[in-house]
């Protein structure tokens, strides 16, 4: 009795074949004749007729997870890990990926004439879902964030359809297109965290709708948008309309997912990107702070080049913006250069250097100018995997940094530092300000 029990449980356990699940239903048979015997014999000093019942339900049981176990592998459905956890269809029309992000960074900040600054934050935690649902031209992406202070926010939430053209449009909330410096992600990035120079000039994530067309050497896109940095917003009480165009153009064998992260590795392609990108919004009745500037409208440019080699890489731009409101013009600019050098197959060595002006503004206490070096190091445990990154750095700003309104008629409003890229606004003129930043960064 207790053999043939052992061979059942086993014969469920292994199952998920048509000649199993006969073996199995002739086995319960075998079982129940088995059962039946032992009530006509009344053996009731081992066997009771309860005891029996409960061991016919407990096969029924066995035989329904059996059979449970058998649908779900003739399914065809698969799982398992490819650049993020996945799940798809059997026929590949329906699939969803989970990705993840962790960055924890201690940071060391010394402004002069100000207390020091230092401690732990975890700057990002967000979990992300995207894939393709009826069948692969038609994707989308969710993404989530746990924000520093408690709460949450998201980032992506579109849906977007290709065509065989090269072509392809999304809706919905999304990461824009203007500045490359924010176009790579911040998994991605060569420093700890983004310049300056983008914190004052990116649009960030922002609502509406993009319609782009690309092939292996040139791409197109155009986003038309709530404007800069709109993300979970209501529908505007002051509606804005903004545009964001941009061209790339690549030469060279590396492809354009090379071309996502800033660092070339040993044995990355070789090649050069172009971009040019165009932004223009305008606001009826209230304003927006972008480009250090409070202003209802504005304008602006971008040159980028991106050069990647055998365990190098090369990235520079400049940017500049015009704000206005009422009349009053604020004009401003900034440009960075970098580039890394790959001395093992996991460790890495970068430099940096940024700068921006606003132009004719008066700050009390700090400059209309901004300039800053950075050195730093990146390293991988495993050499030629990105899930695990450490990355830390170094700078100092040689302008005392302005932070925040400008005085007199001027519409300036100064926006290189936050919190997130940890610098902060200098006071009465005192320059060379420090910042040393280390992270510790983890990917699936």
């Amino acid at each position: 009795m207790s053999v043939s029990i052992g061979a059942l449980v086993l014969a469920a356990v292994t199952s998920g074949q048509d000649g199993q699940l006969q073996e199995l239903q002739k086995m319960v048979q075998e079982l129940q004749q088995e059962v039946s015997e032992l009530k006509m014999n009344n053996n009731d000093t081992w066997l009771t007729e309860q005891r029996a019942d409960e061991i016919q339900g407990l096969v029924r049981e066995i035989l329904s997870d059996s059979e449970s176990r058998y649908s779900l592998v003739g399914s065809g459905a698969t799982a398992g890990y490819n650049g993020g956890a996945f799940l798809m269809s059997e026929d590949g029309n329906w699939k969803m990926k989970i990705n993840a992000q962790l960055q924890t960074r201690w940071n060391y900040n010394d402004a002069k004439e100000q207390p020091t600054r230092h401690g732990f934050e975890q700057r990002r935690t967000k979990i992300k879902f995207s894939g393709h649902i009826l069948e692969p031209s038609w994707t989308y992406k969710i993404s989530g964030t746990w924000a520093r202070g408690g709460g949450g926010n998201t980032e992506d939430a579109w849906i977007g359809k290709s065509f065989d053209s090269g072509s392809w449009i999304k809706v919905g909330q999304f990461k824009s297109k203007f500045l490359r410096e924010h176009i790579v992600s911040s998994s991605a990035q060569l420093a700890v965290e983004r310049s300056m120079v983008n914190n004052a000039f990116t649009y960030g994530w922002t609502q509406g709708v993009e319609l782009g067309w690309g092939n292996e050497e040139l791409r197109l896109s155009a986003q038309y948008t709530d404007g800069p940095n709109q993300r979970n917003t209501d529908l505007a009480a002051n509606p804005t309309n903004a545009w964001n165009l941009r061209g790339e153009l690549k030469f060279g064998d590396a492809g354009w997912k090379e071309f996502g992260s800033f660092t070339s590795k040993h044995g990355g392609g070789n090649g050069l990107l172009l971009g040019l990108a165009y932004q223009d919004f305008d606001r009826s009745g209230s304003t927006i702070k972008y480009g250090n500037a409070t202003a209802s409208s504005s304008n602006g440019w971008t040159i980028d080049v991106s050069i990647r080699g055998d365990g190098w890489n090369i990235f520079g731009y400049v940017v500049n913006a015009k704000g206005s409101d009422f009349g009053v013009e604020q004009k401003s600019s900034g440009w960075l250069v970098q580039g890394g050098f790959m001395i093992s197959d996991n460790s890495e060595l970068f430099a940096q250097y940024q700068s921006g002006k606003i132009d004719d503004a008066v700050f009390a206490g700090a400059s209309n100018e901004m300039s800053a070096i950075r050195l730093g190091i990146n390293y991988w445990p495993a050499a030629g995997n990105k899930s695990l990154k450490w990355t830390t750095d170094i700078a100092w700003s040689q302008d005392a940094l302005a932070k925040g309104d400008g005085t007199g008629a001027s519409s300036a409003d100064a926006n290189w530092t936050s919190s997130g890229n940890g610098w902060r606004g200098d006071t009465n003129d005192q320059d060379g300000q420090m910042l040393l930043r280390t992270q510790l960064q983890l990917l699936f």
